[in-house]
């Protein structure tokens, strides 16, 4: 993962490298996964632009996320804020404080939050930023695309791309859970901090989840869609609208 050490603490890494079934890789310096930009340093954020040809930045957090905390978009580096979800979910942004019982109690399990980013109006913004990234013009990489975490938005975005272009299931979920080994300790500290304030273990324990990345939690949202189209292969198809021949282009562009 060619990525700055101090860009990967903040859950930066590069999707290249990465094996399709077909025996080519995913190239390097094309597909970055991350958080945020707001805490990156000026340093880091010229290595990207520099080393790593940094030339598009797509945020997948809500407005309001957005807004409230912006990031820092280097010179000559082009920004798109594309939404998954339209209004943020109770609990979805990891960088929002929550204080009440009342309130962590009602943020949605793990389920219901990834499946709601493949369904309806979420399923159509999904779409619509798979479509985005993967029709980029090939001096427009490499690209980041992040959320406040970089785990449940772009663990989802970056599933699918890497399905799209062949990758494995099990390599695909071993992308997903390299986030722990940023936000595990932070897990542990929040499920601390929460019983000790609280005095709750269950609200502790679902508070934790958030912040751990978990196979079944990507499966909830991949095996939904094989639900409702039959197969990815034909979620692809249906709703990206790819010819045989533009597909190949893609895959080109994308595997050596």
């Amino acid at each position: 993962m060619k990525i700055p050490r101090l860009a990967r603490r903040r859950n930066f890494r590069d999707l290249g490298g990465i094996k399709s079934s077909d025996g080519r890789k995913i190239k390097h310096f094309m597909l970055i996964r991350g958080t945020t930009l707001r805490k990156l340093s000026p340093v880091v954020i010229e290595l990207f632009k520099k080393m790593y040809k940094l030339h598009t930045i797509v945020d997948l957090r809500t407005k309001k996320e957005a807004e409230e905390k912006p990031s820092v978009i280097p010179s000559d580096v082009s920004y798109f804020h594309l939404p998954i979800l339209d209004e943020a979910l109770v609990g979805i942004s990891h960088e929002k404080r929550v204080h009440s019982l009342l309130s962590l109690s009602m943020m949605p399990e793990m389920e219901e939050l990834y499946v709601n980013m493949v369904r309806g109006k979420a399923l159509d913004n999904t779409v619509e930023v798979l479509k985005f990234i993967l029709t980029l013009p090939l001096e427009s990489f490499s690209v980041i695309f992040h959320c406040s975490a970089g785990k449940d938005r772009t663990g989802l975005i970056a599933a699918l791309l890497l399905s799209f272009l062949g990758v494995d299931r099990r390599d695909i979920i071993q992308d997903y859970l390299l986030t722990n080994l940023i936000t595990k300790r932070k897990a542990k500290l929040i499920y601390f901090g929460v019983l000790i304030s609280k005095h709750n273990h269950k609200i502790a324990k679902k508070l934790e989840h958030y912040y751990i990345a978990k196979q079944e939690y990507i499966e909830y949202a991949l095996k939904d869609l094989e639900k409702q189209f039959g197969s990815l292969d034909n979620f692809f198809n249906e709703r990206l609208k790819f010819s045989a021949q533009e597909k190949e282009e893609i895959k080109s562009k994308f595997l050596e």
